[in-house]
């Protein structure tokens, strides 16, 4: 029977081609990512392009299972050509490759267990009911006694035919010097080309040959199945006893055919009970591996009976297995059975596998969960469907977390340089979004004089030369991992110690001032005078609230507090190129800069003076 294709869509469901596409979008612009079936359907698209006219170049990648192409990989846009964006795509086509395997692992391992289970179970019944007492040891003297009692003979002897073709003496009767002798004057009856050559004969030695010999009449029967020689019969008289007539050898080949197949069963049997034992160690160590899958498994008959609960799927679904099989699942699983009921009847009606559906039922014990079901029909020797194997696994955490990261991303990705970000990522629950007190350290920097030059200059130039300069904070505050938090007009302010904890976060944000400044001068070597422009810096360490603030459509990752606003007001009291700093932040590190006491200035809000330290430079080693 030729096996199904594979396509596509049935190892990776929608959801998961478009995240692992929109995952690598936002880092190919102008280009359109697409996972394309076997049979060239799209099962998902990311990416858009800007313009409408322009020369698309296309790449493709073949995604394939066990040797089998199942679908491709395909790109098509601007700087295809570029090494950044191939390496980046061939990254990706590694990342849905591996997706692509493990689904296809996990549906074949399910299969296959499933199968193999079902066939060591039944083998194993069946040697449990036909486990007789026979023992291949015991039928050769059984069938010597007989034979002694409706052949009368003075010996006997019992060769089985061993697995090399070798005859051995297996049992015997008479006594010990008779059954030397009926060995010896029985070989020429031994010597044959071929199994089927063995007959049953009537044989009288030449005695004055071997006279010491005294058994001189020899009846010689195989035991013989159809298909093959099992051993010889013999039994022997002395001289002077009659010569064994045509009844003894029709009596003795009866005897040897009832023996033969008791011999043949007996063989059949000790191959039966050793495979037994084994089965048995099999479906032991089968057991131990359904007890062990992480997954769940759940498997029905052709009646939708449950016959099959493995641990996993006790713990995940919170029920009791001796309470769920033999019963329908519409009854043993009523919290999800109307959800995988269409699932269910689709493998039934098409003979198919449903893969990576992913359902959101609430279960009585554990609330909402986020499951996964992978479906495909059971079948036996003959490919007739026997029933349904259910897979299911439980993605709840894993949903959560990537929910976590998402939010991670979202709040960060704008505000914080990319390797803070990707710490953050390596452990989302650091992250405090709803609120939390703790010390920070902020940095407000303005641009002196903007308002008077603004009003001087024409919309682009003034837009240009903010821009420039808004830059270089920018870039001064990330280089020393600080988190921008807003602009302010022609303004920035900077967080440092959140969201990550930077014990040396004072002397984070000095540095970054002073960065601002060096960068401005740089920037000013090549910029008319008309142009140049400066910053007046503001720094204060102290406590504040830290968190998401905002509405339900729109927040921001911000501080509150009155550290803020003294920021805030110190920027205003600092001259171009000036950075003021307040005692708190001055104190945490005087040891690594150069600093001078600027003196008492009035802030807004506040009753008394305040104390500020200009910053003048780092010391070395600072």
């Amino acid at each position: 029977m030729e096996a199904n294709p594979l396509f596509l869509r049935r190892l990776m469901n929608r959801r998961v081609a478009r995240a692992a596409l929109e995952s690598l979008a936002p880092l190919l612009p102008e280009v359109i990512l697409a996972l394309v079936d076997r049979d060239a359907r799209v099962i998902a698209q990311a990416g858009e392009v800007s313009r409408e006219e322009y020369t698309a170049q296309t790449l493709s990648f073949p995604l394939s299972v066990s040797g089998e192409q199942v679908g491709m990989l395909v790109a098509q846009g601007l700087g295809l050509d570029r090494p950044s964006i191939q390496l980046a795509l061939q990254s990706l086509h590694k990342n849905v490759t591996e997706l692509l395997h493990r689904a296809e692992e996990n549906r074949t391992l399910a299969q296959e267990t499933l199968e193999r289970y079902r066939e060591i179970n039944l083998l194993y019944n069946i040697g449990e009911t036909i486990s007789a007492s026979l023992d291949p040891d015991e039928i050769p003297r059984l069938v010597l006694a007989e034979a002694a009692r409706i052949i009368r003979a003075d010996c006997g002897l019992v060769l089985l035919r061993e697995e090399e073709g070798e005859l051995t003496i297996r049992s015997g009767f008479g006594e010990e010097h008779d059954r030397l002798d009926l060995e010896r004057v029985s070989r020429p009856l031994l010597q044959f080309d071929r199994p089927e050559d063995c007959k049953s004969r009537i044989y009288t030695a030449d005695l004055e040959e071997d006279e010491a010999a005294e058994i001189e009449h020899v009846l010689c029967a195989p035991l013989k199945t159809r298909e093959r020689l099992l051993g010889i019969v013999l039994l022997g008289r002395r001289a002077g006893q009659p010569v064994f007539r045509a009844g003894d050898e029709k009596l003795l080949n009866a005897l040897t055919g009832q023996t033969a197949v008791a011999v043949e069963n007996a063989r059949l049997f000790a191959d039966v009970r050793r495979q037994r034992d084994a089965m048995a160690e099999m479906k032991m160590y089968m057991d131990n591996i359904f007890a062990s899958i992480a997954s769940g498994v759940i498997t029905t008959n052709v009646e939708d009976v449950v016959t099959i609960l493995n641990k996993a799927a006790e713990r995940i679904l919170e029920v009791d297995a001796e309470a769920t099989m033999g019963r329908p699942y519409v009854q043993a699983l009523p919290f999800i059975a109307s959800e995988i009921a269409p699932l269910v009847e689709q493998v039934k009606l098409q003979d198919t596998w449903v893969v990576g559906h992913e359902l959101s039922p609430v279960l009585p014990a554990r609330g909402p969960v986020v499951l996964q079901f992978h479906l495909s029909p059971l079948k036996d020797n003959h490919e007739q469907t026997t029933g349904i194997a259910i897979v299911v696994d439980d993605l709840t955490e894993r949903r959560r977390l990537e929910e976590q990261v998402r939010q991670v991303r979202r709040t960060f990705e704008r505000y914080v340089a990319p390797r803070v970000v990707e710490q953050l990522l390596s452990d989302p629950s650091r992250v405090q979004l709803g609120g939390v007190r703790q010390e920070v350290t902020i940095v407000f920097a303005d641009i002196r004089g903007f308002t008077a030059y603004s009003e001087k200059m024409d919309p682009e130039t003034l837009v240009r030369v903010l821009n420039q300069h808004l830059t270089l904070a920018a870039d001064a505050v990330l280089d020393e991992d600080g988190t921008l938090d807003k602009f302010v007009g022609d303004g920035v302010m900077a967080i440092f110690n959140a969201p990550l904890e930077q014990s040396d976060h004072a002397l984070r944000a000095v540095r970054a001032a002073l960065m601002m400044q060096q960068s401005v001068a740089g920037l000013h070597a090549n910029m008319p005078a008309s142009e140049q422009l400066r910053f007046g810096v503001g720094i204060v360490t102290g406590p504040a609230i830290v968190g998401n603030v905002g509405s339900p459509m729109l927040q921001n990752y911000t501080v509150i507090g009155d550290s803020v606003n003294l920021a805030s007001r110190l920027q205003t009291h600092a001259s171009p190129g000036q950075i003021l700093l307040n005692p708190a932040a001055y104190e945490r590190v005087r040891d690594d800069v150069i600093a001078r006491e600027y003196g008492y200035v009035q802030v807004k809000g506040h009753s008394e003076e305040d104390l500020v330290y200009e910053l003048m430079g780092l010391r070395e080693g600072g």
